[in-house]
């Protein structure tokens, strides 16, 4: 590691050494800002490409720039970038998977049990599993985060919104570049891309890459030397991109990526237990075990052993083909294919091994609840997507068929010990194994269609209607088995049909000011729980309303834009997920909690101060309102109305961020910038019920308060040929200790909690030849 470092800080050292010339007034560096002030970002949220300040929805853009200036390569890095979003690393049986909430709706499950309710794309393609998105991704061009239901053009599961992330296509010109980076925990980051350039009169260019990335966890293990600290990580990814000019009128978008990796979760500490399991586990020691520890405190007396790496691999491959018959009719498809498979074995609480007084008076290993043997899940996905588009006369138009097709399976043990006091003061353990084996299918078969009316008669206004009917059905058939005895198969079968719509009127009063208002629905899917003796109903779809309004402004000659949007959406049958666990296992439940009504506002802006300085940040505010929250009473075996009791679960109700870009200096070609950031988002709770979750008050999400940096010095040229880029950065420079994470194990009485990464510094440097 030492002789990575200073093989990098050499090269640095290299081009600082490369005489400077002298000084010129400083100018922006960003593409996306000019002299001129604020710059138009290209977005494609309506199946076509026009300027984001015309796209009537509320809509965050990042452009090529501003990604590079924040080195975002996965979808884990842009938690920060738009109001109402939340993401952060999951938790538990998987390491490459993440927890998404966007206007108050998202999940908590990052496996492949349910669907969520946000769509993340990827030049095109849905990337329907959240537990298979923390992957590198290379070059992108750009992200757009919709806020609120998208169910029209994008279809079933957008009740929350959706994501989509595109790359860059090759190069026109033959291109080779190296990117280092070495930072906190002996993080090692390399990528080699190089871009053929067209070759000859083809039409054709193609881009490689190939990453490496290892980084040990944050969190030390100190009771063994010989397994992995929680949070490493360790993984190898390809990329390739062919893109072909095969004639004026016809392109074609070659995509395929791969990563494989050995990863180790990130650490659970256990932070409550109540007084019987307290009293039974404590005992571990004295009977020739590991220690108990059980602490509420940061990272207090951390232990963690037999934590072993897991693998993953993530693969997938898309062909993008479009077919420009006339300004009338545009034609292109869009088919992709992806698969991703763990295995995954989890030390839940972070104990060594611990042994127990079992029910027959021997002595053996006893468990919390953890997963010990590799817990295993494969998904397969195909995609297809056809498109028609163009403009007749005063009409925009869009017309699509979709279809998907998705297995996925999974099979975990479970292994856990039930306590009991079978006489005073003598406590016994039941050593308990519950094997979850499903295979869970899914179709989905769509038409849509969206027409915008533009009246040559009203200069300025567009009135927008669109139309999506959706067939969904899905399969759910599982082989469960309980201490060694069968449980009854769970089959469950079921389809569900739905039209969303959507409605908006826009009026461009001037140049500087355009507003809107919107209404619209989406649905998600229904669908089945695994886990358990059988799951024959399932839960019901939940359907959506939402109303919008906004303003989107470009002011004081484009040098400040100010983009405001305020909604009331309405659910019905909302979709809550929920872990629960018990003497007969632990599992994921959804079920459809009733009516609530989230209502909030977000507000951004971007202000050019100077040619050289440039300040944005961002405001959003979401408030539920749970008007029905049906729960099974345990006690009475009857539905009860506990609206009144709801938390919103993994979702802050304000978030702020605002960030300064300080173009510092430049040198004919070569720029020294600094970025600066600071986000904040509130605490929230981990989940909806504390009759549920007892201790849930005491492992909520704490507030976050994020400050970053990165100094850059671009396009320092060494060579006739050579360009060289330096960057400096710190992440989480409070050093703020924040609690990302946690579970409640209900009726087992133990609880967990996760603590996010300390600052975190790093330098990089990348050569462009």
């Amino acid at each position: 590691m030492h002789g990575k470092i200073i093989l990098l800080l050499s090269v640095a050292a290299t081009a600082l050494a490369t005489p400077a010339v002298a000084q010129e007034a400083p100018s922006a560096t960003s593409s996306e800002y000019d002299n001129a002030g604020v710059g138009d970002i290209i977005v494609t949220a309506r199946k076509k490409a026009e300027n984001l300040q015309n796209v009537p929805l509320s809509i965050t853009g990042i452009g090529a720039q501003e990604i590079a200036e924040r080195d975002i390569s996965s979808i884990g890095n842009i938690d920060n970038l738009a109001p109402a979003v939340f993401i952060e690393t999951a938790a538990g049986p998987t390491t490459s998977g993440v927890v998404a909430n966007i206007r108050g709706i998202g999940g908590s499950d990052a496996t492949g049990v349910s669907d969520y309710p946000i769509a993340m794309y990827i030049d095109g393609v849905l990337m329907s599993r959240p537990n298979a998105l923390l992957f590198d991704m290379v070059d992108l061009e750009r992200i757009e985060v919709l806020r609120g239901p998208q169910g029209t053009l994008f279809g079933r599961n957008t009740t929350g919104g959706a994501i989509n992330i595109f790359t860059k296509a090759p190069a026109d010109e033959f291109g080779l570049e190296e990117k280092v980076t070495v930072g906190t925990d002996n993080l090692f980051k390399s990528r080699t891309t190089l871009n053929t350039g067209i070759l000859g009169d083809s039409g054709i260019s193609a881009k490689v890459a190939y990453s490496h990335e290892e980084q040990d966890g944050y969190v030390k293990n100190t009771l063994s030397q010989g397994t992995a600290d929680p949070g490493a990580r360790n993984s190898e990814s390809g990329f390739l991109a062919i893109h072909g000019d095969v004639s004026p009128s016809f392109t074609f978008d070659l995509r395929a990526d791969v990563t494989s990796a050995r990863n180790a979760p990130i650490w659970q500490q256990l932070a409550y237990m109540n007084d019987l399991q307290r009293a039974y586990f404590s005992q571990s020691e004295s009977l020739g075990g590991s220690p108990l520890i059980v602490s509420q405190n940061y990272r207090d007396k951390v232990t963690v052993a037999n934590q072993p790496r897991g693998k993953q691999t993530i693969w997938g491959t898309s062909m993008t083909m479009q077919l420009d018959v006339s300004p009338a009719l545009t034609l292109k498809s869009i088919t992709g294919y992806r698969r991703f498979k763990e295995n995954q074995a989890v030390n839940n609480f972070g104990q060594g091994e611990l042994m127990g007084r079992l029910t027959d008076g021997s002595v053996g290993r006893v468990y919390m609840f953890d997963y010990p043997d590799p817990a295993r899940a494969r998904d397969r996905q195909f995609s297809s997507e056809l498109q028609a588009t163009g403009t007749v006369s005063d009409f925009d138009y869009v017309v699509g068929l979709y279809y998907l097709d998705q297995r996925y399976t999974s099979a975990t043990t479970q292994r856990f010990t039930l306590v009991s006091e079978v006489a005073p003061g003598d406590l016994r353990g039941a050593n308990t194994v519950f094997f979850r084996d499903y295979v869970a299918r899914a179709k989905s078969y769509a038409a849509f269609t969206q027409v915008s009316w533009k009246p040559a008669s009203i200069d300025g206004l567009e009135v927008t209607g669109g139309l999506r009917y959706t067939h969904d059905k899905k399969k759910l058939s599982q082989a469960n088995v309980y201490n060694g005895y069968a449980l009854a198969p769970g089959e469950g079968t079921n389809s569900w049909d739905n039209v969303s719509w959507l409605a908006s009127v826009t009026y461009r009063f001037s140049p500087e000011i355009l507003a809107y208002a919107r209404a619209s629905t989406a649905y998600r899917a229904g669908g089945f729980d695994a886990g358990g003796s059988g799951n024959p109903n399932g839960y019901d779809p939940e359907k959506v309303i939402s109303y919008e309004a906004g303003l989107k402004t470009d002011l004081l000659d484009r040098r400040l834009r100010i983009n405001l949007s305020a909604y009331i959406t309405d659910y019905k049958d909302l979709q809550i997920s929920q872990f629960v666990a018990g003497s007969s296992g632990g599992s994921t439940k959804t079920v459809n909690a009733g009516k609530v009504t989230f209502s909030g506002f977000e507000a951004e802006a971007t202000a050019v101060l100077s040619d050289f300085l440039t300040v944005d940040g961002s405001v959003g505010y979401v408030h539920p309102n749970y008007k029905t929250y049906l729960y099974l009473d345990p006690a009475t075996d009857t539905l009860i109305n506990v609206a009144d009791e709801v938390h919103l679960a993994h979702v802050p109700t304000k978030t702020a961020r605002i960030g300064a870009a300080w173009d510092i200096a430049q040198w004919d070609d070569t720029a020294l910038s600094l970025r600066v950031d600071y986000s904040y988002k509130n605490g929230s709770y981990t989940f909806p019920l504390d009759r549920v979750n007892p201790y849930n008050p005491y492992i909520k999400h704490t507030a976050k308060n994020e400050l970053s940096a990165r100094l850059t010095l671009k396009d320092v040229n060494v060579g006739p040929s050579m360009n060289l880029t330096i960057q400096a950065y710190g992440e989480n420079l409070l050093n703020e200790k924040r609690r990302i994470g946690a579970v409640d194990f209900g009726s087992l009485g133990l609880a967990t909690q996760t603590w996010g990464p300390d600052r975190r510094m790093g330098l990089t440097v990348i050569a462009s030849y």
